[in-house]
């Protein structure tokens, strides 16, 4: 049987030795299998980060908020270079694969009898979720309103190839709800000022009856901002 291992981060005695191999493990023994997997996949260092925290409430109360973030940062560090490896290339999709497994760890810390709960953990897997949210909103849908103003088309066009893209991917139901909304917030009311701002240009104006003329040739959709709702709204599956 190995001997426990003193650290000065967990301590001593047995529960210091299974906190010490659990981070080992944490920092790369667990994989996922990069062939098998998509968004919802749940990674299995979820699961060794739930039985670490119990651990942790374990030892000296002093210590815990230390043991905690550590071991919080080692299973993010993790999911984060999985995430890049499995998802190499994907747009946006390793932050939902991110947001679902955080996600995933809430719902576990909210079960009954799980006695390392508390509003310090639960806040900071909050601020995870927003930090990743706000990544995922980044690089996948603020892009578009760069295009408002200069190319209607192009936003039309990137906005059906965004949603196209999107509407299968799984997403657990308490994410799914705020971020829809978080995309309608983000890209219809700048949208709809757009449309407002080009119909106002454009009224009487000779270039305006042209531009008009012209869009009716290409028989492109015209979306409403209402039309925007409903296909953001359809995104994400369970």
């Amino acid at each position: 049987m190995e001997a426990a291992r003193d650290d000065s981060r967990f301590g001593c005695g047995e529960v210091a030795c299974d906190l010490h191999k659990m981070e080992k493990d944490l920092n790369g023994t667990f994989c996922l299998d990069i062939h098998n997997c998509n968004e919802a996949t749940i990674h299995p260092a979820n699961a060794l980060l739930i039985q670490a925290l119990q651990l942790c409430s374990d030892s000296t109360a002093s210590v815990q908020p230390v043991l905690w973030d550590h071991m919080l940062h080692c299973w993010a560090s993790k999911l984060e270079e999985d995430a890049e490896t499995v998802f190499r290339g994907e747009k946006g999709r390793k932050h939902i694969f991110l947001l679902n497994n955080i996600s995933d760890v809430s719902r576990l810390m909210r079960r009954p009898g799980a006695a390392f709960a508390s509003r310090e953990l639960m806040g900071k897997l909050v601020s995870l979720i927003q930090t990743y949210k706000k990544s995922f909103l980044a690089e996948s849908w603020v892009p578009l309103n760069d295009t408002l103003h200069s190319n209607m088309d192009e936003f039309t066009a990137g906005f059906v190839a965004a949603c196209d893209y999107q509407r299968a991917w799984k997403v657990k139901a308490e994410l799914r709800y705020d971020l829809r909304e978080e995309i309608v917030d983000l890209i219809v009311p700048p949208y709809e000022a757009a449309v407002q701002l080009q119909a106002n240009r454009g009224r009487g104006s000779v270039s305006g009856v042209l531009r008009a003329i012209a869009a009716k040739k290409k028989k492109q959709k015209k979306y409403t901002g209402e039309d925007l709702k409903r296909e953001i709204r359809a995104l994400f599956e369970g």
